[in-house]
């Protein structure tokens, strides 16, 4: 939060293990200077229409929108980054030590990298982190995006590096209730390593496009064959085994790409349906990096992504659950965090 006052900027910043999350929240006029400090000036000028045609590979910056109780229409720049870039948004934004000598400002932190870096951080932008807990920043980022009523129990899937399975109660305690290892960062890893992918939105969009399911998978067919799967009761294209023909000669990157979205997003919907199921409810919010990947702070553009990765968790929750649970996604999943931060500090 730069400021306690309601009609000064305030920023959030969530530092993941893969990505940083960046939301300035402007509540005074558009129109005027959003602040002396150099991080302020910094933010709204590589999130400006122009800017964002010319941002560095891996990263996007946006502005948009959202209505606050008592502040009206308030203006949202959302920056996102590899976190590998944060040593060049420091030396950017960093004053010369012969500049004249700027006022120290409060800011919003979240995420693993929060603590990791706050130290560099407060000492070369002349801030001061105010650390939020990272479960309790994403689930008041939830709520303030989507409005989602913290009067009844949430179950949350925040897919980043790793998976945390979330459970907001309705006195609004949050508690992470389950989790996995095998997150975002696994996906990713995987496709550089077996693919020639580097660009985390080019992966999916040609995993969705150009991709062909079941080239990589041993399916219930290679086992039993056509119409002895079907006799048995069983899907012949029903995956057996993840990546069992991954020594095929015929794979392209695109083959393994969509074998590998798949393999990940069945882990997911799994973890998301079963712990649905014990906390008896029949929602669950997915949020994080790899929901909205880093295409744009907006999901709303059809074909990309972020819309390819939802509807294949969505699939995933259909499979396992038999249409018991439904999966509900935020408008801005990438950047509760950061969101959040901002309002828990407060």
């Amino acid at each position: 939060m730069a400021s306690t006052d309601d009609s000064r900027p305030a920023i959030g910043i969530d530092i993941g293990g893969t990505l940083i999350k960046i939301v300035l929240e402007n509540r005074g006029d558009e129109k005027r200077a959003v602040g002396d400090h150099p991080l302020l000036s910094y933010i709204q000028k590589q999130t400006s229409a122009e800017a964002t045609k010319a941002l560095s590979q891996g990263w996007t910056g946006s502005t948009f929108y959202r209505e606050r109780k008592g502040l009206g229409k308030v203006a949202l720049h959302a920056l996102v980054i590899p976190t590998a870039d944060i040593q060049q948004v420091m030396d950017a934004v960093a004053s010369p030590s012969d500049a004249p000598v700027i006022s120290k400002i409060k800011v919003a932190a979240t995420g693993g990298g929060a603590l990791k870096y706050q130290s560099e951080l407060e000492r070369q932008l002349n801030i001061e982190l105010v650390i939020v807990k990272e479960l309790h920043a994403t689930a008041r980022g939830l709520e303030l995006d989507s409005g989602a009523e913290s009067a009844k129990q949430m179950l949350i899937c925040n897919i980043g590096t790793g998976i945390s399975l979330v459970k907001v109660d309705e006195q609004g305690k949050v508690e992470r209730v389950s989790g996995s290892g095998i997150g975002g960062a696994t996906f990713w890893g995987l496709v550089k390593r077996l693919t020639q992918f580097r660009d985390f939105d080019k992966a999916i969009v040609a995993a969705n496009k150009e991709g062909t399911l079941g080239k990589a998978d041993t399916l219930v067919e290679d086992i039993y064959g056509r119409e002895t799967s079907k006799a048995i009761g069983l899907p012949p294209d029903l995956v057996a085994g993840f990546l069992g023909k991954l020594d095929a000669d015929c794979l392209s990157d695109a083959d393994i790409s969509a074998a590998l979205l798949r393999m990940f997003v069945s882990n997911v919907g799994q973890l998301a349906v079963f712990q649905a199921r014990l906390l008896e409810t029949n929602a669950v919010w997915f949020t994080g990096g790899f929901v909205q990947s880093t295409c744009s702070a907006d999901s709303d553009v059809g074909g990309g992504a972020a819309e390819i990765a939802q509807n294949a968790i969505a699939d995933a929750v259909l499979f396992w659950s038999g249409g018991s649970i439904q999966p509900l996604f935020p408008q801005h999943a990438a950047l509760l965090g950061a969101m959040g931060a901002i309002h828990d500090a407060l």
